[in-house]
């Protein structure tokens, strides 16, 4: 979500936002980390933020690549963002990570009972697994490094 930006364009912190909307410093949190907000926790930041409970839906799609910030992020989430223009490769969305983590794993673990036929379903699955946590930890990394 904007959240982040629009706070932090009005020199707010987060608890300077959540006592000036009447919500926890934990909800804040939860929103700028993309986690869903209520109604009624969309309109009391859209009134302390000046604007509307749709522009606060929106998610950030411009990056700017001459920041120090940006120069300062791991390869992958630079290389990352080649895809973010492309809508369904969501590759710059923590949730399509999240995604692809689940089924990665799930699709990993299910190889396993195939491994009493042929031993190449371990490492299959093992692979599969692997690459979940490889998700998995790219996820963490967005969230330190405020991607999302």
């Amino acid at each position: 979500m904007i959240l982040r930006k629009l706070r932090k364009d009005r020199k707010l912190s987060q608890e300077q936002l959540a006592i000036m909307s009447g919500l926890s410093v934990r909800t804040i949190q939860r929103i700028e980390n993309g986690n869903r907000a209520s109604l009624e926790s969309l309109k009391s930041l859209a009134s302390v933020l000046e604007t509307n409970v749709s522009i606060l839906e929106q998610e950030i799609i411009m990056i700017d690549k001459t920041t120090d910030k940006w120069k300062s992020l791991p390869l992958i989430f630079r290389l990352n963002i080649l895809g973010s223009d492309i809508g369904w490769l969501g590759l710059s969305h923590r949730k399509q990570w999240i995604k692809g983590e689940k089924q990665t794993a799930i699709f990993g673990l299910g190889l396993f009972p195939f491994c009493l036929f042929d031993k190449n379903f371990i490492i299959a699955g093992l692979s599969m697994v692997c690459i979940a946590y490889s998700f998995s930890i790219i996820t963490r990394l967005g969230d330190k490094y405020s991607i999302w």
